[in-house]
């Protein structure tokens, strides 16, 4: 198997350097994300697009500016650390590995430009004309989130649920050094229960929609944060190492 340029895939050190970068790297995004929700949203009248943008109006430019910077930076990031769970399972389970590197790939592609700052743009921009003129707004932005968002969401996702699958089986079948537990590090273990809690919050209050805007973030620092917490110890990786059928 192509393991592009990575060598010695069950190095505890490095691997928990990639799980402790991907955190600093959530903590980015959730900062982000939490700009660009962290507002009532405006009286808008129009379709299920407006809805999502109705927040932006209410945010200030650097607001805007801030919140799809912080998201862009960390969103690489968490792209580069995916890595770091790529290399627990490339020796052990090839296949599911290769999966889940596409997966990364169609991350770092889509997640910080097509879909975080494209956001931030399609609001800044709606912003902007609504304070003019809302018809246009409506007009204008609408074909474009049709257009430029909501297609690079449908192709994130195509690549990032078949990762998401991948991960939970490999954990599942023990093909990495972790007990099979930590397949509860995952994206829905902690986006289910944010969005939750977004609604506890209210989610036309400036707080519940700051938050329900961080669930995917929230999300990737369960995961990245469960499985540094519980990072097995090196003998464990050695005893890994070891099972019959593992490369030498």
């Amino acid at each position: 198997m192509n393991t592009i340029g990575i060598d010695d895939n069950l190095d505890r050190a490095r691997i928990g350097k990639l799980l402790t970068i991907g955190l600093f790297g959530c903590a980015l995004t959730g900062a982000g994300d939490f700009l660009l929700g962290y507002a009532e949203p405006a009286e808008v009248a129009g379709g299920a697009f407006e809805a999502v943008l109705a927040t932006a109006i209410n945010l200030s430019d650097g607001t805007l500016f801030a919140g799809g910077l912080l998201g862009f930076f960390g969103l690489f990031i968490e792209g580069l650390a995916f890595f770091g769970i790529y290399r627990l399972m490339a020796d052990a389970a090839p296949r599911y590995a290769h999966v889940f590197r596409s997966g990364i790939f169609f991350y770092l592609w889509l997640a910080p430009v097509g879909c975080h700052m494209n956001m931030a743009l399609i609001s800044y921009l709606y912003k902007r004309l609504w304070a003019a003129d809302p018809l246009v707004a409506h007009e204008a932005v609408g074909p474009m989130f049709l257009a430029f968002c909501i297609p690079l969401y449908v192709l994130l996702m195509a690549g990032w649920i078949p990762l998401l699958v991948a991960q939970w089986t490999a954990f599942s079948e023990g093909k990495t050094p972790y007990p099979t537990y930590a397949k509860w590090f995952n994206l829905a273990t902690g986006a289910i229960p944010t969005l939750a809690l977004s609604f506890l919050l209210g989610a036309n209050t400036a707080i519940g929609g700051g938050v329900g805007t961080m669930f995917l973030s929230v999300g990737n620092a369960v995961t990245f944060g469960g499985l540094l917490a519980t990072l097995p110890s090196e003998e464990r990786f050695r005893e890994f190492r070891a099972k019959p059928g593992m490369p030498s």
